[in-house]
């Protein structure tokens, strides 16, 4: 134990050491809902990543670390993947935890990016416990910690000696960044609801799913039987998916779960880099036909679920 807290000093005063006195600011109040003290911000973190995979972070790299019998063979990264970052000129990826979003940047462009209220991602962990997902209830205790964190990392990777160094993106920046909405009319409205019956059976603008399955469609959309019944159990009736000009947004009987963040150019920065990552993916001429325009499409889906027995129906809101 003594072994294993003097390898966490030494990586803490080594980082703090690199970052220069580097300013941070908390993301969060020092106290949690619950009235405990926990409060975690801390400088940029840059860990360097080597062409087989292996990360150090200020030279302190998985070989030092197992001298002290610390097995760090978790946090190296498939060589493979390193080379197809280097072969895409990624020079570095940052994540950083800014209390209500989790923010994304590569080579110091900003990508799409997860953000929620608490009341919404409380109410993703509900739909977790409800859909039986593994581990639901470990991340419902280490989630909550993660949104309290002020931290930011970057992921930085060997680049081709004739390329010039991409800087990173200026901190304050990663903290106050906000999309910008466009004002644009929609380029495409596309708006229909799909009902699902007893047997989990899809049916849509007005027929049913024996219709649909004497149209050679009925295994277009199925629920499996246990999804079914995991969303009457938790009397989920119905979930909207909508996309905005700022982001695309999910409601579950009709309250939002956590949303993803976009605007015009970070989803042509997305787009970008997976062109780059997967030059020759089959898909590719497709999203880069839609995916820059999803922020001016008004797209919305309604799913409706059968009500449990003796639950009270609950209307559908549009959003």
């Amino acid at each position: 134990m003594k072994l294993k807290l003097s390898v966490v000093l030494l990586v803490l005063i080594a980082v703090l050491a690199g970052c220069g006195g580097q300013g941070v600011e908390p993301p969060t109040g020092p106290t949690t809902s619950a009235g405990e003290l926990f409060q975690i911000a801390l400088p940029r973190l840059v860990i360097d990543v080597d062409a087989e995979g292996n990360p150090s972070i200020l030279g302190i790299s998985p070989a030092l670390l197992s001298t002290f019998g610390v097995d760090a063979a978790g946090f190296k990264l498939p060589p493979e993947l390193v080379e197809q970052f280097m072969n895409a000129g990624v020079q570095h990826l940052e994540v950083a935890s800014v209390g209500d979003r989790i923010m994304l940047f590569e080579n110091g462009k900003p990508l799409p990016h997860l953000g929620w209220t608490q009341d919404s991602l409380n109410r993703m962990l509900d739909l977790l416990d409800t859909l039986k997902v593994e581990n639901s209830a470990t991340i419902r205790r280490i989630l909550p910690i993660i949104t309290r964190l002020g931290l930011d990392v970057v992921l930085r990777f060997p680049r081709d000696p004739g390329a010039a160094e991409i800087p990173f993106v200026d901190t304050s920046t990663v903290r106050s960044f906000q999309p910008t909405v466009t004002t644009e009319p929609p380029s495409a409205v596309i708006k229909f609801e799909t009902r699902f019956n007893e047997q989990g059976q899809a049916g849509m603008m007005g027929l049913t799913a024996d219709d649909l399955a004497a149209l050679g469609m009925g295994d277009l959309v199925r629920m499996s039987p246990e999804t079914l019944a995991n969303f009457q159990a938790g009397n989920i009736q119905h979930m909207e998916i909508r996309t905005k000009p700022d982001g695309a947004y999910i409601y579950k009987n009709n309250e939002p779960l956590p949303r993803l963040i976009w605007d015009t150019q970070l989803l042509a920065n997305a787009v970008d880099l997976y062109a780059r990552m997967s030059p020759d993916a089959q898909l590719l001429p497709l999203i880069q036909q839609i995916a820059p325009y999803l922020d001016r499409a008004d797209l919305g889906v309604l799913l409706r679920f059968p009500v449990a027995a003796g639950q009270a129906e609950i209307p559908a809101e549009l959003h």
